[in-house]
């Protein structure tokens, strides 16, 4: 397939104006930022944004793969441009960048927000999945309620130090809550560690002899309340509050980010969409998020209406309708909203 015309461009490289004698392409960036878990190399070929896309270029012949990091879309009038990333620092980075695109996929650690780390034999236990062993470029990035209940042996599957709710701090209020704890509230007993889990102390942050912590019973499964939180946290700057997040959209493509997530964004943080800013995207259900984004990233690059310099809202309800499509016909049962 030929290239853009330059030949009969009168703009300078890189220009974003219209020629009288051809129309400019615009340029979009898509920036996919991979968690902790879920990593490029845990996923199926199949799943791979770029190996996917090769897949596909036979069928669309107006769509013009320039590299792994350049597709040109002719009818779009859009050229795409992708780059991929393990670092929380570029993730921050790129929130606080206009105009982007900005996809993050991997696990949602319980509603506690994007996490960050280097997957090896090792790294399955390390600090990586809480704090982080570099807090700049590594663990969480603080996106969701306050406080928040995820099983106990989660710590120990991970092995990362825990900042628990203790008993002599109360009962949090209701608003504070994640939807699943705010329904055990009022069910909450203090125990101690080793009645948690045999060995818990050395795992949790600032504990001191006596402190006992708040836990509830969801079937046989034992759960503790986990300081989360969005803004003032422990893990500031690398939260939600303490970033000025100034991307274009978001897609927040992790298990159930819809309701561990979505409430603080467009309601507690008020990061609601305007115009053609403040795009936002979630999961509903435990998810396959490497899928998700795979195909996403390709229907917004194989979309065959033009629209350049123009609202992305239509590109993006394709992604959302096509992608949906796609999740039911391999038999999943989460969806994108």
């Amino acid at each position: 397939m030929s290239s853009i015309p330059a030949a009969i461009s009168r703009q300078h490289t890189g220009s974003t104006a219209h020629s009288t004698l051809a129309p400019a392409y615009e340029r979009r960036l898509i920036r996919i930022a991979f968690g902790i878990q879920f990593h490029p190399n845990q996923m199926p070929e199949d799943w791979d944004v770029n190996q996917y896309l090769d897949s596909l270029l036979p069928y669309h012949p107006h769509v013009e793969k320039v590299s792994d990091a350049e597709y040109r879309n002719h009818r779009q009038r859009v050229i795409f441009d992708l780059a991929q990333t393990t670092s929380k620092a570029v993730f921050r980075s790129w929130l606080s960048t206009p105009e982007l695109h900005v996809i993050y996929s991997g696990h949602a650690r319980h509603g506690r927000g994007p996490c960050f780390g280097r997957v090896d034999e090792n790294a399955m236990h390390s600090e990586d999945w809480g704090e982080g062993t570099n807090p700049a470029t590594t663990g969480a990035f603080r996106l969701g309620f306050p406080y928040i209940g995820i099983a106990v042996s989660e710590i120990e599957e991970h092995g990362y130090t825990a900042h628990l709710l203790k008993e002599a701090e109360g009962v949090p209020d209701a608003e504070d809550c994640h939807p699943e704890l705010r329904r055990f509230r009022r069910s909450l007993q203090p125990f101690t560690p080793d009645q948690l889990h045999p060995g818990l102390a050395h795992r949790l942050r600032g504990h001191q002899p006596g402190d006992r912590y708040l836990a509830f019973r969801v079937g046989a499964e034992r759960k503790v309340v986990h300081h989360g939180g969005w803004r003032n946290t422990l893990s500031a700057p690398n939260e939600w509050a303490a970033t000025d997040v100034q991307c274009r959209s978001f897609c927040h493509f992790g298990c159930s980010t819809f309701l561990h997530n979505h409430p603080i964004v467009r309601k507690t943080a008020q990061w609601r969409q305007q115009g053609n800013e403040r795009y936002a995207f979630w999961h509903i259900g435990p998810a396959y998020c490497n899928f998700t984004t795979s195909r996403w990233v390709a229907n917004l690059i194989t979309y065959n209406l033009e629209n350049a310099f123009a609202s992305w809202e239509p590109s993006l309800n394709h992604a959302v309708h096509r992608t949906n499509s796609q999740i039911r016909a391999n038999g999943y049962r989460f969806q994108v909203i």
